[in-house]
């Protein structure tokens, strides 16, 4: 078995390093001529850097091809036509997985809804691997000596790619506009999160927001339904200053998470643990000690009355208004920018113009930015974190919030959203007092 490996990020490498240690003859692909590896390579991988020519394909038997690899590059398009397969390390991983799998996918939340399951069921004892598009891949994680319960948060970049892959419980958060570089549209984006439910069977469980799916719409799968909801009554809901699920009440003070888009998060994942056999008393027990992620709403500093938020992970339009709306009015510098996934900035001309003082911009998006919210609210293009942190450190106020929540990807100027959040949060901390 010859596996050519597509991708020397991280699911890239660490497939490819599953494959050789199994004894299987695999090549690892990158059209970078010296990517940086995120993990040291098992010796028996064969490497073909700075390449992406058809002649990759000679004598493969299966493409493992990372999520961030668009399935149309010519390579991929060759392979369809000798109808070689084309899988994700998701799918690699569920060939060798045993156990049971809760899978969440959606545009926003979906990292802090992972975690939260996962604490939750740490509470309950269950011991859960908590993995996918956070932490460490799912190739990397897998238990072989018992099964466990793998708590995966899932792209849909990573959902093109899977094939037997079936979700014991599968919850779809939310869709709204994201990565429509990549998709030609919005409705072929939502039919890839919506694969999160392929596969799955009456025995299993779907958990869907009644944003996606209103009561009354077909399920998208035979798997039992449960709907959540922060605005109407459904399986899970708010009800005042409770969440509730049938007849067992949560007080919403009881939610360390803050913010009303981690209500329905929270919701979801009392759904998740239920069907997963978790008592309600544990599931309270991790809704108080839970306090988020990192690079997600977190207050960095005060410094002379002005509060510093890092809010790095808002790399889509949607995150960026959640994050807006937690403020008061005319309250927030906002730093904006980075490498633009063709998100529709015009839809937060409304929000910034009551929320913000101003918009900071910075990365390669800071002109669109500019054309879609030009006369909404005042604009400087900062070009970059260093120069927008000494601006802002300049000019607000006490009582003012500098918010980092860029509504784009990183990879402009930074690896990931981490080592942007990173950087932000360094230059911050030091300020001088």
């Amino acid at each position: 078995m010859r596996t050519l490996v597509i991708g020397a990020a991280k699911s890239g490498v660490a497939a490819a390093n599953f494959l050789a240690k199994r004894g299987e003859e695999v090549v690892l692909a990158d059209s970078k001529a010296d990517p940086a590896l995120p993990y040291p390579l098992d010796p028996h991988v064969e490497t073909a850097f700075g390449r992406d020519d058809l002649a990759l394909l000679e004598r493969v038997d299966e493409i493992v091809v990372s999520p961030g690899v668009p399935l149309d590059i010519p390579l991929l398009v060759e392979a369809g036509k000798h109808s070689m397969p084309v899988i994700g390390e998701i799918e690699l991983a569920y060939r060798h997985l045993t156990g049971t799998v809760i899978a969440i996918t959606g545009s926003n939340g979906k990292s802090t809804t992972t975690s939260l399951i996962g604490e939750i069921l740490r509470v309950a004892g269950r011991e859960p691997i908590v993995a996918g598009n956070i932490g460490e891949p799912l190739i990397a994680s897998l238990d072989f000596e018992r099964p466990r319960t793998y708590v995966l948060e899932l792209s849909s970049f990573q959902l093109e790619t899977i094939d037997k892959f079936h979700a014991h419980v599968a919850l779809l958060l939310n869709v709204t506009p994201d990565h429509m570089d990549r998709y030609p549209t919005f409705e072929s984006y939502a039919a890839a999160k919506q694969r999160v439910f392929r596969n799955q069977q009456p025995t299993d469980t779907a958990i869907i927001n009644t944003s996606v799916l209103p009561v009354g719409e077909q399920a998208p799968s035979p798997a039992k339904l449960l709907r959540f909801s922060s605005t109407q009554i459904a399986d899970a809901y708010v009800d005042g200053d409770d969440l509730v699920l049938g007849d067992r009440r949560i007080p919403r003070a009881s939610l360390k998470l803050q913010g009303g888009p981690n209500i329905e998060n929270a919701l979801a994942a009392w759904l998740a643990a239920r069907v997963a056999g978790v008592d309600d008393v544990d599931v309270q027990i991790a809704f108080g000690t839970f306090a988020g992620l990192p690079h997600r709403m977190v207050l960095v500093r005060e410094r002379d009355g002005v509060k510093w938020i890092n809010d790095s992970k808002g790399t889509n339009v949607d995150a960026t208004i959640a994050a807006l709306q937690s403020f008061g009015s005319r309250s927030v510098w906002l730093i904006l920018g980075g490498y633009d996934k063709h998100g529709e900035f015009e839809r937060m001309r409304d929000l910034v113009g009551d929320r913000t003082k101003g918009i900071l911009t910075i990365g390669k998006a800071a002109d669109v930015i500019k054309e879609k919210l030009d006369g909404a609210v005042r604009i400087e293009p900062l070009h970059d974190m260093e120069h927008a942190v000494k601006w802002a450190a300049d000019n607000a106020q006490s009582g003012d919030v500098v918010l980092l929540s860029p509504a784009c990807a990183s990879f402009d100027q930074y690896r990931n959203f981490e080592h942007r959040g990173e950087h932000f949060e360094e230059l911050v901390r030091g300020l001088s007092d």
